[in-house]
């Protein structure tokens, strides 16, 4: 396995790092940061996730998206076209066809709307995405966080709640956030199960201000979201960027496991 600086032609800066392995497959995959982080993900998540998938024979790229961190001046042109094209380099550099596209929160939320414009995306990875509160089962995992969080746990969450409305409203996660209209996400799902798309989807207790039990997920995305080849998984203990090297090392594994189930090693 190498690892050098990728470019998309005609730019002059070094957006990614290529994590290529000597013999790979036909299916690269794209970790994507998100808010301020860098191409390293939190606590060099995507570091770790690169070298690892590479070894099992997964050119991986990790890039700074246009506009997000390091990278506003790269935000020249539209978000999607920059995404395709930086598809269209890692297909020439390494005869990759399929890619599996994703990353944490707002990088999940990229990942799924490229995926709806672009067939290439054959897997997606979808850490802490877009979900619903007002769907069914948010309340009861509420109540759930409520009863084990204890006495002392319930003043705080009343403090904190008299000084919310103290204080001017704050803009929502889907307000925030580049979610589908409410309700769009089934059929998207549906269409994207349809054509072989394989997803590997996770929330964690990061994401409970608007997450807080798998029914959400079941129920908000529709019948689809229990098709064989969406992989779910809920770990409540866990914080939203993966603080604790256990949780890394962990994830990576999972999903290490998931590539090799759903895209297979290279012979």
């Amino acid at each position: 396995m190498i690892e050098r600086p990728f470019r998309v032609p005609g730019t002059e800066a070094d957006i990614g790092v290529l994590a290529k392995p000597t013999r790979s497959g036909d299916t690269a995959v794209v970790l994507l940061n998100a808010g301020a982080m860098r191409r390293a993900g939190p606590f060099r998540l995507h570091v770790h996730a690169a070298r690892r998938f590479a070894a099992l024979g997964f050119a991986t790229l990790r890039i700074d998206q246009p506009g997000i961190a390091d990278h506003i001046a790269s935000a020249r042109r539209p978000h999607l076209d920059v995404l395709v094209e930086i598809l269209d380099t890692l297909q020439r550099e390494t005869g990759c066809r399929r890619f599996v596209v994703g990353g944490v929160c707002s990088a999940a939320d990229f990942a799924w709307v490229l995926a709806q414009k672009e067939p290439r995306v054959a897997g997606l990875l979808l850490l802490d995405p877009m979900a619903r509160s007002h769907a069914p089962g948010f309340r009861l995992g509420q109540f759930q966080l409520l009863l084990q969080r204890g006495p002392s746990g319930w003043i705080d969450i009343v403090k904190r709640r008299l000084a919310r409305r103290a204080a001017p409203p704050r803009a929502t996660d889907d307000q925030l956030r580049d979610w589908p209209a409410p309700g769009a996400e089934a059929a998207q799902l549906e269409a994207l199960v349809a054509r072989g798309a394989e997803l590997f989807v996770m929330y964690t207790g990061g994401a409970a201000n608007y997450f807080t039990h798998p029914k959400q997920f079941f129920e908000g995305y529709g019948p689809a979201a229990r098709s064989p080849r969406v992989h779910f998984e809920y770990w409540r203990q866990c914080d939203h960027l993966f603080f604790q090297p256990d949780d890394r090392e962990r994830l990576v594994e999972c999903i290490a496991g998931w590539l090799g189930d759903r895209f297979g090693a290279p012979a």
